[in-house]
């Protein structure tokens, strides 16, 4: 007999181990270490499969809040997705996901990140989203913006940083508690066996930008984790990176940031969607979370239970849910100029300090 539930208190430990069996070697940190929020009985939202009190497949669960301008987005994230291996093929994680969109659903969450594209994923609906830059940088090739300094973080920095990041437009909810725990956590960087460094830039005395970095212990590329700030401030931690440990760098940034993206105007680049893939859980959950991000800009309404009516800049156009779920996520190249600011909706990169 296989049980198909939420994990209890007592059982998280198992999760944890089987974890580590699938994604760890002996030179990883435990994935209960890195992935805090997964394996939380506190919060108490991942599922497993079980025979006689045996754990044998997982799905990690984590709620967050997405912010898009005004809007706030209820969110879910799976993560550490594992089966043992002489349990495999059996259809037990579909099974496990089938019962986390339930679940999504029933807390009111609109979206789900999923940091994979597996066929699973795809046949439960999951999809590409958004569209980033990519950039390697070696020292030299980026000049410093004029007038920052730029240093290590200090303990009493923390009101500082944690101004620059609600000042996002498009974040994770955190509490400066929550970002030093996933700090500490180095969640993602975790995966390369990589540390954390916190630099952040100042002009006149005041916090103008930081960064979060994954840095190797070895000669290979650091990745930018985590930003925010001014964007010259931003590109002015970037460049003087190279001498706090840093020899190669690797950056993804969100097509809709588009001044620190003209920051790196410089380097070569290339164009590529977002990491992971994502399912719309409700499109009428989305609609009604984003309604503070679209006032003002486009009105959606109902026709019927199949389409829907866009007013936009004295303009209407009809679309059917469908190609509203592809417009939400990928935009359209042939859409209205005045639309093309607005979708696709912006959405946090996910391989963030909110990584799952």
């Amino acid at each position: 007999m296989i049980d198909f539930r939420l994990l209890r208190a007592e059982e998280y430990h198992q999760a944890i181990t089987l974890a580590d069996q699938t994604f760890r070697d002996s030179e990883h940190t435990s994935m209960g270490d890195a992935f805090p929020q997964v394996f939380s009985p506190s919060l108490n939202q991942s599922y497993g499969a079980f025979i006689d009190g045996q754990l044998v497949s997982f799905i990690g669960l984590v709620p967050s809040i997405v912010h898009v301008g005004a809007a706030k987005i209820q969110a879910y994230s799976i993560g550490a997705v594992c089966t043992l291996l002489n349990h495999r093929n059996k259809g037990y994680a579909s099974i496990l996901l089938e019962n986390v969109i339930s679940h999504v659903q029933k807390a009111k969450g609109s979206i789900l990140f999923v940091s994979g594209n597996l066929p699973i994923y795809q046949k439960a609906g999951c999809t590409v989203y958004g569209e980033l830059k990519k950039y390697e940088i070696q020292i030299g090739e980026l000049s410093p913006s004029n007038g920052y300094s730029v240093r290590e973080i200090l303990p009493y920095d923390w009101f500082s940083l944690h101004a620059l990041h609600q000042s996002k437009k498009v974040r994770v909810e955190q509490s400066i508690y929550d970002f030093a725990i996933l700090h500490q956590s180095k969640g993602f960087a975790s995966i390369e066996k990589m540390d954390h460094k916190i630099l952040v830039s100042e002009m006149g005395n005041q916090m103008r930008g930081f960064v979060v970095f994954g840095v190797p212990k070895n000669e290979t590329a650091a990745r930018v984790i985590e930003w925010g700030g001014e964007p010259e401030a931003i590109k002015a931690i970037f460049a003087k990176s190279f001498e706090f440990g840093v020899n190669y760098l690797k950056i993804s940034i969100p097509m809709y940031e588009s001044e620190l993206n003209r920051q790196l105007n410089t380097i070569e680049n290339t164009i590529s969607p977002f990491p992971g893939t994502l399912k719309i859980t409700s499109l009428k959950l989305l609609l009604e979370q984003l309604e503070p991000f679209f006032n003002g800009k486009v009105k959606i309404v109902d026709l019927d239970r199949k389409y829907k009516e866009l007013t936009f800049n004295g303009k209407t156009m009809i679309v059917d849910n469908e190609y509203l779920k592809k417009l939400l996520l990928l935009g359209d190249p042939e859409l209205d100029r005045t639309l093309k600011g607005i979708f696709p909706i912006p959405l946090p990169h996910p391989e963030g300090l909110n990584y799952v």
